[in-house]
């Protein structure tokens, strides 16, 4: 059965558990402005997986004035017995073209923020 376990990275209980979504450990956040015109912003996100059994869930984005928030979920089985190899995941995240020039923009991505000047 470990065999298995460490191979499949999580042995669960029974089909059809409860699957439990937490907010992601943010690693780093990166902010890239393509040379196109008109200028697209991009995010890099890496974020980590704490075990075996855990996987990227989703991400979602919100902008309100000169700031976007960016929720990044993790899910896995509730009561699951996993690996204890602590993985990464990462995720590029296209903003758009709607930032006018000069003027400053904050992201936060979970926990981590960085801001970046629109050129």
């Amino acid at each position: 059965m470990l065999l298995i376990s460490l191979f499949t990275g999580c042995q669960s209980g029974t089909s059809g558990e409860e699957i439990e979504i937490k907010p992601s450990p943010i690693h780093e956040v990166t902010v890239n402005i393509a040379e196109s015109a008109p200028p697209q912003v991009f995010v890099y996100i890496q974020g980590g997986l704490p075990d075996g059994c855990t996987r990227f869930h989703e991400l979602k984005t919100e902008r309100g004035g000169n700031t976007v928030k960016i929720t990044v979920t993790n899910e896995r089985p509730r009561e699951a017995v996993c690996t204890q190899v602590y993985g990464y995941f990462e995720q590029n995240v296209n903003l758009g073209t709607d930032f006018t020039s000069g003027v400053t923009y904050t992201v936060n991505v979970n926990d981590k923020t960085t801001s970046f000047v629109m050129q």
